[in-house]
């Protein structure tokens, strides 16, 4: 429910969008953050302050209830050191610097290194990144007091199967969605306001039927029906774009391959979320699912990177394919600037071999896209079906008394004298 905010946006967000363009210009576009983010956050933030004044007045919670008693006696800096510690601060600067040096040489590589691949900085990067994964599994699994991702929960399939599941599902969505407004501007003559409209086409999709697929698992009690079917149609929409990605197909082919991986991706994004919740105690419910989102949005950075790698390394080959009668200084022009390409007309030859060039690369993206779509659904075969009671979860079964309920899934033994 608190994704509801994005069906509105999806529609409003575009006008908004084009009116500052039309009127203030780009700049108040990074303005009104300033602006917006300080008084929408603000009824959330007195709210909770007050409230916790109030709480302290009354006596119904003190300074001991807090983190604050643990810290006690500690210098300023044991206070920072266990801040840190419980942030697993270092932890995260492995994960995000072996990430980072993974990724980026697949896109610089052909944009700013010198010599591209045989930059050895690109080789260096990738080489050192690649070490710390296992020097980050290491220092987690037998250093971190308090790990990103305790090794419980890599030994929990669920956890480990839902987070592994988003992972690729990002993956193969930011391979098909990274260049989608690029192209869409390009080879088709949509207004800028319909061309936003498009681009949130998956958004509202995704809000709805996650939402949707909220209100069916209350009655189906179960999850992974609809992960599975969820997963089908998100494959069935991204296997669409092959043929229907916009160059050579109808409006109405073009936006149905976004909604179907919209609706496939709402119901999967739910149903992942609830599956590794299930299978968590109480306490780890919240660490759970920020494991599966680590991972989920992981994958997504690794998607970025994969388009960027096909994009940066495909486009000027296909450029130089459809357009071997301009000179290699205009094509590179034509690659780097979306402008210059928009200020050509439709029917102009050049403006020609640059559609065909956009949807030659596409057609790459959608295909890579398409088979990383493929291994979610494999994993998702093998995640357990838990029921979904009244229970806090399904390996504790109690609700929120504490007092045991009923779970058809297990069955008590009977107790002998």
């Amino acid at each position: 429910m608190i994704s509801m905010p994005f069906i509105i946006n999806g529609f409003v967000g575009s006008n908004v969008a084009q009116g500052v363009l039309n009127g203030a210009g780009w700049r108040w576009g990074y303005g009104m953050f300033a602006i917006l983010i300080p008084a929408t956050l603000s009824p959330l933030v007195i709210t909770l302050l007050w409230n916790e004044w109030r709480a302290k007045k009354l006596g119904i919670v003190s300074d001991k209830d807090s983190d604050r008693e643990s810290t006690a006696g500690m210098s300023f800096i044991q206070k920072v050191q266990d801040f840190l510690s419980r942030l697993d601060a270092f932890g995260l600067l492995l994960l995000g610097t072996a990430v980072a040096l993974i990724l980026l040489p697949l896109t610089l590589a052909r944009t700013t290194a010198k010599g591209g691949w045989n930059n050895p900085s690109m080789i260096a990067m990738i080489v050192i990144g690649c070490v710390l994964v296992p020097v980050y599994a290491i220092w987690d699994t037998k250093f971190a007091k308090h790990p990103i991702i305790p090794m419980r929960f890599v030994k929990n399939r669920s956890i480990l199967f839902a987070a592994l599941i988003g992972g690729f599902d990002f993956i193969s969505f930011y391979i098909s969605y990274s260049y989608l407004y690029s192209f869409i501007v390009i080879v088709k003559p949509w207004s800028d306001v319909n061309i936003n409209y498009f681009t949130q086409t998956q958004t509202v999709a995704l809000t709805v039927f996650g939402i949707a697929a909220g209100g069916a698992m209350i009655y189906l009690r179960r999850s992974k029906p609809l992960m599975i079917a969820g997963l089908c149609i998100r494959l069935l929409g991204c296997g669409l774009m092959i043929h229907s990605r916009g160059a050579n197909a109808s409006d109405a082919e073009v936006v149905w391959s976004q909604l179907l991986q919209g609706i496939g991706g709402g119901m999967t994004a739910v149903t992942i979320q609830v599956s590794a919740q299930a299978a968590a105690p109480h306490a780890d419910v919240a660490m759970a699912t920020a494991v599966v989102l680590l991972i989920t949005e992981i994958g997504g950075a690794i998607g970025s990177a994969i388009a960027g790698s096909i994009w940066t390394d495909l486009m000027p080959q296909k450029l130089a394919l459809h357009l071997p009668f301009i000179d290699e200084e205009t094509r590179a022009a034509l690659y780097g600037s979306l402008t210059s390409i928009l200020l050509l007309e439709r029917d102009d030859p050049i403006r020609q071999g640059v559609t065909a060039a956009y949807d030659d690369v596409m057609k790459i993206m959608t295909i890579a896209a398409t088979a990383f779509a493929v291994v979610p659904l494999i994993l998702a075969l093998f995640m357990p079906n838990w029921y979904l009671g009244d229970q806090q979860n399904a390996v504790e079964n109690v609700d929120l008394k504490g007092e045991k309920v009923e779970n058809p899934d297990v069955v008590e033994r009977p107790s002998h004298a």
